[in-house]
């Protein structure tokens, strides 16, 4: 009842909606319709009311609500429907409440939003600061039809998706990618992306994106290590609030979008975008692997997404996986 009245009240506005009226066309009591508003209110809506003239919806919370989120989307695959939307006040791991909604059979597409995150992680076990109403922490998941091995382009399609929601909402703002998904702005990290994956030898069962961005995080709000070398979208866009709804939607539709390209057309095309937005190709880097590590200048990726890495000598050598560390 609450998404109709809301329906109802964005459709009226500026234009007061009185309870009667709202009630006759719900079919519900006048009782029903004060309590829900009451709810609304409580939720952070700023809506104002007086007896004689009714109802107007004068401000909508910049939360990651379903029925705000998915208002804004024209997807077809992630949270085609508003019910595809899971909220969460907090969580300990958008990521975590996910893979348990997968393994009780959550549909491809199904989307974990949380204003904050206790334990979030981020690529190589590291912690995510997830600071509360400031960012935006979501998993999305897919069961894409294709062998395990053809997978690794997915965790790419993610930064790309990201990169370029951000830039849709914010065209001033040009976030880069280093290989393969984390988003840099001046050398700062504003996103990351951890990709976790279920699958069998021939089968995959399901893969869980789990995104955090930081839109409106100030320097205080990072921890203390990280104040050197993290930024956020208010940050680089000069300070002034970001709108989570609008980044968040832009994400989801992009990702959409990008997602079923993927399954139709391959790797090629996610990979050409990511070029696109890269900084890594013709770049000194060092990579670093469990109990090793290689420095030389990335060259290309080959069709799997892997960095193809030239050293000294002119060998070139692929890397599916690894921390980069751009020199």
């Amino acid at each position: 009842m609450r998404e109709e009245i809301m329906s109802l009240l964005k459709k009226s506005s500026p234009v007061p909606l009185s309870g009667e009226v709202i009630a006759r066309r719900l079919g519900v009591s006048r009782t029903a319709v004060w309590k829900n508003i009451k709810s609304l209110q409580e939720m952070g809506y700023g809506i104002t009311g007086s007896p004689r003239r009714g109802y107007i919806l004068e401000q909508i919370p910049d939360l990651l609500y379903p029925l705000e989120l998915g208002e804004r989307l024209h997807t077809q695959v992630i949270a085609p429907l508003s019910s595809y939307i899971h909220y969460l006040p907090h969580t300990d791991s958008t990521n975590n409440v996910l893979k348990s909604m997968a393994e009780e059979g959550a549909p491809e597409g199904t989307v974990v939003v949380a204003e904050c995150q206790e334990t979030g992680r981020g690529r190589m076990g590291r912690c995510w600061s997830s600071p509360a109403g400031k960012g935006i922490y979501l998993s999305i998941l897919l069961r894409p039809t294709i062998p395990p091995q053809n997978t690794s382009p997915l965790t790419l399609l993610a930064a790309v998706a990201v990169c370029s929601g951000i830039r849709a909402v914010l065209p001033r703002l040009s976030p880069g990618i280093k290989w393969p998904n984390d988003l840099l702005i001046g050398e700062r990290k504003v996103c990351g992306i951890l990709c976790e994956i279920k699958a069998e030898m021939d089968l995959v069962h399901y893969l869980v994106a789990g995104i955090g961005i930081n839109v409106n995080t100030n320097l205080e709000d990072f921890p203390i290590p990280l104040r050197s070398t993290a930024t956020s979208l208010r940050l680089a866009n000069g300070g002034g609030e970001v709108s989570r709804l609008a980044v968040a939607a832009g994400v989801l539709q992009h990702y959409d979008e990008l997602y079923r390209e993927y399954m139709e057309a391959g790797a090629a095309p996610v990979l050409a975008r990511w070029r696109e937005y890269n900084i890594t190709l013709g770049r000194r880097v060092k990579i670093q692997n469990p109990g090793a590590s290689f420095t030389g200048i990335a060259r290309e990726l080959d069709r799997n997404g892997a960095l193809v890495v030239e050293e000294e000598t002119g060998e070139q050598r692929n890397f599916p996986a690894g921390e980069v560390t751009l020199l």
